[in-house]
C-alpha cells in the first residue's frame, strides 16, 4: 500500500470555504424577500432603506426648505432702510424686509412646537439673547399634518437698534415647547434645551444698509420684497 505524499496532498487539498458574516437587519430582511419572491416566481416590492434611528428621544423638527421664496435664497439679502423720496414723505416711511420659511415638518401632530427669532446672537453680549419674535406651532389633536405653518416675520432694523449700516445675521430656532430650558442658568439663553430634546435652526444673512441712495428713492418692489411702513 502505497502512502500519498504529505506535501502534495496540502498541495492539490481545496482551500477552506470563507464563511459569510451573518447580517441583521434590513440587509437580512431584503435577502429573505428576494429568495421568496424568486421562489414563488411572483413579483414583490422589495424594501430600499429605512429612516436612521433617532439618537435623542425627541427629535427636533425640520424646516421644508424648498417652502423657502426663492428670492430670501441668495447667501447674502439686501435691506435699503429708506430712500430719500420715503423721508421726506408725511409721515416719513421706511423699508422693511419680510423673512420667511413657511412650512416646518414635524412627525409626532400631538407635540407643540415654539419658533424663536434672534438678532446677531451671542450669548456673551446680553442684548443679543432676546428673543425678538415668538411663534406656538399647535396642530391640535384633530389635525394629523406633519406640516406645520411658520409665520413670516417682517424684519424693522428701527425695531431691532440697528442705526449703522452692516451685516447681521437673522437666526430662527424650532423646537418642542416643553423642551426649552430658559432657567436663569442656562449655557445659552433662551436657546438651550433639556436633555433628550433638540430644536432646528434656520438663519439668514442680511447687509442693512441705513445710508440713503438717490438711485433708490423708495422701498424696492423686486424681490426680495421690502414693505414700505409709514408712520
Amino acid at each position: 500500500m502505497s502512502h500519498a505524499d504529505p506535501a502534495a496532498v496540502r498541495r492539490t487539498s481545496p482551500k477552506p470555504l470563507k464563511r459569510r458574516p451573518f447580517v441583521r437587519g434590513l440587509p437580512l430582511a431584503i435577502q429573505v424577500v428576494v429568495l421568496v419572491c424568486a421562489a414563488s416566481g411572483e413579483a414583490c416590492l422589495v424594501p430600499q432603506s429605512v429612516d436612521p434611528i433617532p439618537t435623542v428621544a425627541h427629535p427636533p423638527p425640520h424646516f421644508v426648505l424648498e417652502s423657502i421664496p426663492p428670492e430670501l435664497l441668495p447667501p447674502v439679502l439686501q435691506l435699503y432702510r429708506q430712500g430719500p423720496a420715503d423721508a421726506t414723505a408725511n409721515p416719513p416711511c421706511h423699508c422693511e424686509l419680510e423673512l420667511s420659511i413657511p412650512f416646518v415638518e414635524e412627525d409626532d401632530p400631538t407635540v407643540v412646537l415654539l419658533a424663536r427669532w434672534f438678532v446677531d446672537y451671542d450669548p456673551a453680549v446680553p442684548t443679543s439673547v432676546v428673543v425678538r419674535r415668538t411663534d406656538t406651532l399647535d396642530q391640535g389633536f384633530d389635525n394629523p399634518s406633519t406640516i406645520r405653518t411658520l409665520g413670516p416675520w417682517q424684519f424693522d432694523a428701527d425695531a431691532v437698534g440697528i442705526v449703522t449700516s452692516g451685516f447681521h445675521v437673522i437666526s430662527v430656532i424650532v423646537g418642542e415647547k416643553a423642551g426649552f430650558d430658559d432657567r436663569a442658568d442656562a449655557a445659552l439663553p433662551n436657546r438651550t434645551m433639556f436633555e433628550g430634546y433638540a430644536y432646528a435652526e434656520h438663519s439668514f444673512t442680511l447687509f442693512v444698509n441705513v445710508q440713503q441712495d438717490a438711485s433708490r428713492p423708495s422701498c424696492p418692489s423686486q424681490p426680495p420684497v421690502s414693505v414700505r411702513v409709514c408712520r
